[in-house]
C-alpha cells in the first residue's frame, strides 16, 4: 500500500474510534495516575476539627498526596493509630513468639497506619517482602492505598457513604 493511503486509513479509523468514544460518553482524556477510583467522602466536621487542632501527621501529608490518599482522613488516621510514628507496632514478642497484642485474633498492626499482619500475601505483592515491610513510610502508604481503593475507609473503621 501507498504511505499516503496507509496515512488516511488511519486518520479515518482514530477519528472513527473517536466519535465511538463521544457517543458512549467516554473521556479520550488520559487519566491520571493519581485519581482513585473511590469517590472521597467529605470529612466530617469534628475530624476537620481534629486535624485543626494538631491532630495529624503533617511531616507525611505531601507523601500521602503523592500516593493519591484523602490528606484529611489519613492524616487523622495515621495520627490515630500510630501518633505519627512509621515503627509502631501493637504487639510484644519473646522468643519469636507473640506474647501481647491488642487484637483478640493474635494478629498485631504495624506502621503509620497500622497495617493489619492478616494481610501477609497482600503486602508480600505490594512491597515484595515481608510484613518487617510496613515499618517503611513507603509501604505502609502503598498497602494503605490498595486497602482504600480495595474498600474505602472502613478497613480503619470508619463507616461512611461514597459522595
Amino acid at each position: 500500500m501507498d504511505i499516503d493511503i496507509l496515512t488516511t486509513y488511519r486518520k479515518k479509523v482514530i477519528g472513527v474510534l473517536v466519535a465511538l468514544l463521544v457517543v458512549c460518553g467516554i473521556s479520550a482524556k488520559p487519566v491520571d495516575a493519581k485519581s482513585s477510583t473511590n469517590t472521597v467522602p467529605k470529612p466530617p466536621n469534628w475530624l476537620l476539627q481534629e486535624v485543626e487542632n494538631g491532630h495529624r501527621c503533617k511531616k507525611f501529608e505531601r507523601k500521602m498526596s503523592d500516593y493519591g490518599l484523602p490528606v484529611k482522613w489519613f492524616t487523622y488516621i495515621a495520627y490515630r493509630e500510630s501518633r505519627c510514628r512509621v515503627g509502631a507496632v501493637n504487639a510484644k514478642w519473646r522468643n519469636g513468639k507473640i506474647v501481647w497484642t491488642l487484637n483478640s485474633n493474635g494478629t498485631f498492626d504495624s506502621g503509620l497506619f497500622q497495617i493489619n499482619s492478616g494481610w501477609r500475601t497482600l503486602t508480600k505483592n505490594t512491597c515484595g517482602g515481608g510484613l518487617d515491610r510496613l515499618l517503611s513510610v513507603d509501604c505502609n502508604l502503598k498497602m494503605a492505598k490498595v486497602l482504600y481503593e480495595d474498600g474505602g475507609l472502613h478497613h480503619w473503621g470508619f463507616k461512611v457513604a461514597k459522595r
